[in-house]
Formats: structure tokens, C-alpha cells, sequence
């Protein structure tokens, strides 16, 4: 199953790209994702990443590009996906 159609809360988030320097190769635990939100659990504490402007990996897998995927999470999990 393709991990955008995959709930991400627990999974492992990886930071790949952002147009915000200090937000590379942040790493940690997904805690909670809203429509333009997703949260990060790191050893420095909770940060709020934006997905317009990261670019991001979910346990290792394929690089998702955050604007692509800016919905609710209930809505994201049952569209379908077209990828490249």
C-alpha cells in the first residue's frame, strides 16, 4: 500500500527538503496532523512543521512532496493517489 494513503500518526518522519533551511533533517514521531499541519515528536521537544513548504519521507519510503498532500488526514487516506 502506498504510504500516502496510510495513516502517518506513530510512523517515522524524515524532513528531505524545505524552503526553510532550519527545518532539514528534522527526524522524529508523528504525534498529530491536521490539514496544513503535521506535528513531530524529536528528542529537542514537539515541532510543527508546515507541509506547504516541506518536503518529507514516512518511514523510509518514497520522497512526498507536502503541498501534494495538504488535506485533512481522514480525507487523504481514502483518495486516489496518482503518483510519478
Amino acid at each position: 500500500m502506498e504510504v500516502v494513503r496510510m495513516p502517518w500518526l506513530a510512523k517515522n518522519l524524515h524532513v528531505v527538503g524545505s524552503t526553510d533551511s532550519t527545518l532539514l533533517g528534522i527526524e522524529g514521531t508523528v504525534v498529530n496532523e491536521t490539514r496544513n499541519m503535521i506535528v513531530v515528536r524529536t528528542t529537542e521537544g514537539d515541532k510543527m512543521l508546515s507541509k506547504s513548504i516541506i518536503r518529507f519521507t514516512i518511514d523510509d519510503s518514497e520522497i512526498i512532496d507536502g503541498q501534494g498532500v495538504q488535506q485533512r488526514p481522514e480525507n487523504r487516506i481514502h483518495m486516489n493517489w496518482r503518483m510519478n
